[in-house]
């Protein structure tokens, strides 16, 4: 037991003797589940994780929320923001650092750092930031296609921090119907626009804004009751079926926590909120892995009805599902590990019409934008 604790001593010895720019560095290599419990070691790693300057250099999780609201008796109506909920700078939401042209943008998408937005004024064109470095890329305009439905909602950003330099937007194509007949996909590497036809089966219609990248496959919620996917070149298309039981007028929403795909969806008459997580990529079996009544993640002992709240995201590191409480206007979290529900942030004044998860990207080199 001595020569243990002696070990452990010289352990700790050791580790503090090290300077401070090489104990960063190491700490920079580590998954961040292992970061966060470095941050235990002692108080003097805690101020060094903690840093501002040296947040930059670590693994990142989920810092806050960009979200709109509307108020009709406000001007303008519909008010951007952004709200903290880590330890990294506080973003001004209205993204001073683009150029005059994008003065008034429309937040379209967000993925693992970076924003796409839309300018407000015709024509509509489209560019990609980086809020935390204030870096930006306009995009080429589409080449002209009259046969087909091209919708400002259509446009989605994917990209992959761990997996690539590099970043797409897929803008889909619909019929008069709003089935999926095709796709643009632009990529960073080529700085160039090019069309797939559709893979899925040609009713396939989408719920735009329930779509999530995952394992390289960009995700939608269809009207088919599947979940359907196409890669980053427009080759690989896929259907998973929902989870069984769930009816077909019934859509979910997609999140991405702990490296799984998971699926949310209110159950039970909207008096319940069921999440399976798909534990395996490769197959189409969901796992039922919450079942939690609604008075739970609002903490109210009353009846609390679906359309009182509404899911937004699953946090990406944790096993935490966050949602809108629109009862009093605040974004919450329920910890599943502690069965226990908390006030996020605020919303404040107006109806929330859009709500983003941030998780912020400090690497310049890693993403070809340019200022």
């Amino acid at each position: 037991m001595a020569r243990r604790s002696s070990r452990k001593r010289n352990v700790q010895t050791v580790l503090t003797d090290l300077p401070d720019a090489l104990i960063v560095e190491i700490l920079s290599r580590l998954p961040l589940k292992s970061l966060c419990c470095c941050k235990c070691v002692d108080t003097h790693w805690y101020d060094l994780i903690s840093h501002p300057e040296h947040i930059k250099k670590l693994p990142q999780t989920l810092a806050g929320f960009f979200f709109d609201t509307e108020d009709i008796g406000r001007c303008p109506k519909v008010a951007r923001h952004f709200a903290n909920i880590g330890e990294g700078p506080q973003i001004d939401p209205s993204f001073p650092f683009l150029p005059p042209e994008f003065e008034l943008v429309r937040l379209e998408d967000c993925c693992d750092g970076l924003l796409l937005c839309c300018s407000s004024q015709r024509p509509f064109r489209h560019l990609v930031c980086n809020p935390a470095t204030e870096r930006w890329v306009v995009l080429p305009t589409l080449p002209a296609d009259s046969s087909c439905v091209a919708q400002e909602e259509t446009f989605h950003l994917a990209f992959d921090r761990d997996v690539s330099s590099h970043f797409h937007v897929f803008q889909i194509m619909l019929k008069e119907c709003l089935n999926v007949t095709g796709i643009n996909i632009y990529s960073s590497e080529t700085g160039s626009w090019s069309f797939k036809e559709s893979g899925w089966e040609s009713d396939t219609s989408i719920c735009h804004n329930r779509h999530l990248f995952h394992q390289g496959m960009l995700h939608f919620v269809s009207f088919e009751s599947t979940v359907v996917s196409v890669d980053l070149e427009g080759k690989k298309w896929r259907a998973i079926p929902v989870p069984e039981g769930v009816q077909r007028s019934e859509l979910g929403i997609l999140g991405r926590s702990q490296g799984h795909l998971h699926y949310m969806l209110h159950t039970d008459n909207r008096f319940t909120v069921s999440i399976w997580c798909l534990q395996n990529y490769d197959s189409d079996e969901w796992m039922l892995k919450h079942h939690l009544n609604n008075n739970k993640l609002l903490n109210s002992t009353g009846t609390v009805y679906g359309y009182e709240f509404s899911a937004i995201s699953c946090h990406p590191d944790r096993s935490l599902i966050c949602y809108a409480n629109l009862r009093d206007n605040t974004m919450m979290a329920y910890d599943s590990a502690r069965e226990e529900a908390r006030v996020l942030i605020s919303f404040g004044r107006g109806d929330l019409i859009s709500c983003f998860p941030y998780v912020p990207l400090f690497s310049d080199s890693s993403v070809p934008l340019s200022s």
